[in-house]
C-alpha cells in the first residue's frame, strides 16, 4: 500500500511586521522581540498588549500574539501533539480575523493559520500509523482541526485529496491492527469502510478498490484457516458459504473494478488470479496467469521473488 505524504510549508517572511506607526506600540515591541528570536521576552510583552484596554481591541495585537506563539511552537513544541502554544496561536489568529473588519492583516493571519493547519494534518497522518483501539479517535480529532482551519483560510476549496489520503491511512492502520487480532471481525469492516469512503469521493481510485478486495479476500482466507478436524459439519457448511459470499460478492467485484481502472498493475492482475482460483474458475485463472507472464515479458511488472 502506498505511503502517505506529509505537508511541508515554507512561510515567507512577513514584511513590515513592525515599525508601522498606526500599529499599537506594545504589540510592535513584542513583534520586534519575536523577530529577534527573544521569544520569552516577546511573550511577556504581548501579554501586556492583550491585557491593555486599548491594544486588546486591535486585530494586529492578536495577530502578533498568534505569530509569537506559532514561532514558539515551531522552535520548542513541534514534537508535542498537544502543544498549548499551537492552540494559543490558533485562537489568537482567529480572534484577529474576527476583529479585522478592514482586512488589513487578514492575508498575514491566514498564512499563519494555514501553516498551523498543516501541522494538524501531519499529526493526523502520523497518528494513523500508530493508534490502537484506545486511541483511534486521536487522528480524527487532529484531522478535524485541519479541515476547520483550511475552510477558514480557503473557504469553498476542495479537500478531497487530503480526505482521501487520511481515509487510506486509517484503512491501512485498521487492516494492520486486524492482523494482530484476527478474531476481531469489526476491524476489517472498519478498514473496508475507510476505503469505501475514498471510492465515494473518487470512483477512479484503483488503490481503494484493490484494498477493499484485499480486505474481503483475506476475511475469507482467515475463516477457512479456522476450519479443523473438530469443526462441526453444519458449521463447516456455514463457513464455506460465508467465505464464498465474501470472495464472490465482495472481493471479486472490487478487484474487477480495480482491474478496469488499471489493467496492467501486477498486484491487481495477481489479485484476480487468486480470487478466481479460490472460486475454482480455471479458465479465468489461466487467463490471468498468461497476463502476468505477458506483463513480465514486456517489462511492465517484475517477476515475483521465489
Amino acid at each position: 500500500m502506498r505511503r502517505s505524504f506529509i505537508i511541508t510549508i515554507l512561510l515567507a517572511c512577513i514584511a513590515c511586521l513592525t515599525g508601522l506607526a498606526q500599529n499599537p506600540p506594545l504589540a510592535n515591541e513584542a513583534a520586534k522581540l519575536c523577530q529577534d528570536k527573544q521569544y520569552d521576552a516577546a511573550k511577556k510583552k504581548i501579554a501586556m498588549a492583550v491585557q491593555s484596554p486599548v491594544e486588546s481591541g486591535d486585530p494586529f495585537t492578536w495577530y502578533v500574539n498568534g505569530f509569537i506563539y506559532k514561532e514558539y511552537y515551531k522552535q520548542y513544541e513541534s514534537g508535542n501533539r498537544n502543544s498549548p502554544s499551537r492552540e494559543t496561536a490558533v485562537e489568537s489568529f482567529m480572534k484577529s480575523l474576527s476583529l479585522d473588519k478592514t482586512n488589513q492583516h487578514t492575508a498575514m493571519t491566514k498564512t499563519g493559520l494555514k501553516f498551523l493547519a498543516t501541522t494538524y494534518y501531519n499529526d493526523a497522518l502520523l497518528r494513523t500509523r500508530e493508534f490502537d483501539l484506545t486511541t483511534e479517535k486521536e487522528p480524527e480529532a487532529f484531522y478535524n482541526k485541519f479541515r476547520k482551519l483550511m475552510h477558514t483560510v480557503e473557504p469553498g476549496s476542495s479537500l478531497n485529496t487530503y480526505d482521501k489520503e487520511y481515509n487510506k491511512n486509517m484503512g491501512q492502520r485498521y487492516f494492520a491492527l486486524w492482523q494482530l487480532d484476527l478474531d476481531n471481525s469489526d476491524l476489517p469492516e472498519r478498514a473496508a469502510t475507510c476505503y469505501s469512503e475514498v471510492i465515494r469521493m473518487d470512483s477512479t481510485d484503483s488503490d481503494a478498490f484493490y484494498n477493499v478486495a484485499v480486505v474481503y479476500y483475506n476475511r475469507a482466507v482467515f475463516k477457512y484457516r479456522k476450519i479443523g478436524p473438530e469443526t462441526d459439519i453444519f458449521d463447516l457448511i456455514l463457513i464455506q458459504q460465508d467465505c464464498a459470499d465474501l470472495i464472490k460478492n465482495k472481493a471479486l467485484p472490487s478487484m474487477q473494478k480495480a482491474y478496469k481502472l488499471a489493467p496492467e498493475r501486477g498486484d491487481i492482475v495477481r489479485g484476480l488470479m487468486f480470487i478466481h482460483r479460490a472460486l475454482e474458475h480455471e479458465n479465468d485463472v489461466e487467463y490471468f496467469k498468461k497476463e502476468i507472464e505477458r506483463l513480465i515479458d514486456e517489462g511492465k511488472i517484475k517477476e515475483p521473488d521465489k
